[in-house]
């Protein structure tokens, strides 16, 4: 019973169109198996197992400028709990959900650009769904559990450094 409802909903998310814009909260939200980053479809269907087995909360879904704020406040936290854990930017961070792309840059002081194109070139990435990014700063969820899950993938981070530094900054408290 729980396959055939996760596969129907993965049916349904797949006749949305895609929209062309910078993000979902511009227009509609956009298909995650649309999405042209490698890494995107398989954190949209681990997202969507997870939230069915209870294993991490299903969050409702907010459009528009009220989708946008509420992960603005999950960027800016994010960007807070590195400048507090002393992590450097060069970070790209993208909300497979909206397919709203952001980026934590600077050394000392850290600042958070939303809307980016995409990842800069040298960044180290990171990819993660709504309801990962929400679980894991209200420390529900660790870093470790959400690679585990495939609700979170790390991109350019042979040396797992940026892992260790997540676990550095979403330790800490806000």
């Amino acid at each position: 019973m729980m396959q055939r409802t996760l596969r129907t909903g993965m049916a349904l998310l797949c006749l949305i169109p895609g929209m062309g814009q910078s993000c979902g909260y511009d227009a509609l939200y956009p298909n995650p198996f649309e999405q042209s980053w490698p890494g995107t479809v398989n954190i949209a269907m681990a997202t969507a197992a997870a939230v069915s087995s209870d294993r991490l909360a299903s969050l409702p879904t907010l459009t528009g400028e009220a989708g946008f704020t509420r992960s603005q406040v999950w960027l800016q936290s994010l960007k807070s709990r590195f400048q507090k854990a002393g992590i450097q930017g060069g970070i790209s961070i993208l909300l497979i959900d909206s397919g709203l792309w952001s980026r934590v840059r600077g050394k000392e002081s850290l600042l958070l650009q939303l809307h980016t194109p995409g990842p800069h070139p040298n960044d180290r990435i990171m990819l993660l769904s709504e309801a990962a990014i929400n679980a894991m700063l209200d420390g529900s969820l660790t870093i470790e559990q959400g690679l585990q899950l495939g609700v979170v993938e790390l991109q350019r981070d042979d040396n797992q450094q940026f892992q260790q530094d997540l676990y550095k900054a979403l330790s800490s408290q806000t």
